[in-house]
């Protein structure tokens, strides 16, 4: 039995995550910050504990006796107090040192796939990147070993890309930044809760590289345009509203928006994310997790199904 500490445990990824390791008879105890979410890693068979803030004190108390710590609990936009710096740079160094308290060995983080081509390339370098990379740092400057996922879109029930794609094909229009035929490559969130109890569990602490880095990133490069007609061609399935026109925004528009308070809920480093054209080689991962990829259309298949469930009746 694998005993895994799970920060940001309440989330997307970790919600799944929790949900196979109670599958697979993997002891979990998911740290969140508030007791709504204690509740939520309750129902999915783990054990809570609440950390309100990423302090090294009470997180290596709640790391004690694992054997690996999953670090999940980072931001993809900055928000009052909730800092990049704050959070995913401060974060992951209280988590370090706590795992190094705790005498956890390995600490498993989720990264962001464009972090390679900071400085290279513009939508890549900017503070989201930037702090992510730095993340990074401060896991691979510590003792601990390191397994780094770097996660192109995330999809399946719940998450927020699916999610958004549905509410404006109900509302009969999508919008689109540019010509999208900038490319992403979405992974499974099955497929990455999969990859972090392997990650995990084999092979043991010390038997392998200190360092380990994976391009998360599924099994096909798809455009945005591409994977909108194939979210809508679920949608349909699905029985889910789907008759929408695409309006095309300027790249300038949305980033002027976006620097502004907003393009339909994304700020400036979404919009980066959006275009900077990242994708990669599954194989790595597909060695990792000994078997293939979820493909696409059943990913994407999944997402929309978890949004037509939990949709108000019609």
């Amino acid at each position: 039995m694998t005993r895994l500490a799970v920060t940001g445990a309440s989330g997307f990824v970790g919600r799944e995550t929790l949900a196979l390791a109670a599958r697979e008879r993997v002891e979990v105890v998911g740290v969140v910050r508030s007791e709504k979410g204690a509740a939520a890693v309750t129902r999915l068979g783990a054990r809570a504990s609440v950390v309100p803030r990423l302090e090294a004190e009470p997180l290596a108390k709640a790391f004690a006796g694992a054997e690996a710590v999953v670090h999940l609990a980072m931001i993809g936009r900055e928000r009052e107090a909730q800092t990049y710096e704050a959070v995913n740079v401060q974060g992951t160094r209280a988590v370090v040192n706590a795992a190094r308290e705790a005498r956890v060995p390995r600490v498993i983080l989720f990264s962001g796939l464009g972090v390679a081509h900071y400085g290279m390339t513009r939508r890549c370098t900017n503070r989201y990147f930037l702090s992510k990379l730095s993340a990074e740092v401060e896991l691979f400057r510590s003792d601990r070993e390191a397994v780094v996922f770097r996660p192109s879109y995330i999809v399946g029930p719940g998450d927020g890309v699916v999610r958004n794609l549905l509410v404006d094909m109900a509302g009969g229009e999508v919008a689109r930044v540019g010509d999208g035929r900038y490319r992403m490559q979405p992974v499974a969130v099955a497929d990455a809760a999969a990859a972090v109890l392997a990650s995990a569990a084999s092979p043991p602490p010390g038997s392998v590289a200190p360092h380990r880095v994976f391009d998360f990133v599924g099994p096909e490069p798809v455009s945005f345009q591409a994977f909108v007609e194939r979210t809508a061609a679920a949608a349909r399935a699905a029985g889910l509203p789907a008759d929408f026109r695409v309006r095309e925004v300027s790249i300038e528009e949305a980033e002027r928006a976006a620097a502004a308070g907003g393009f339909r809920g994304m700020g400036p480093d979404d919009v980066d994310i959006l275009l900077c054209d990242e994708v990669s080689d599954p194989a790595p991962l597909v060695g990792l997790l000994g078997r293939p990829l979820t493909p696409l259309d059943e990913a994407i298949a999944t997402a929309v199904r978890g949004a037509a469930a939990t949709a108000p009746a019609r």
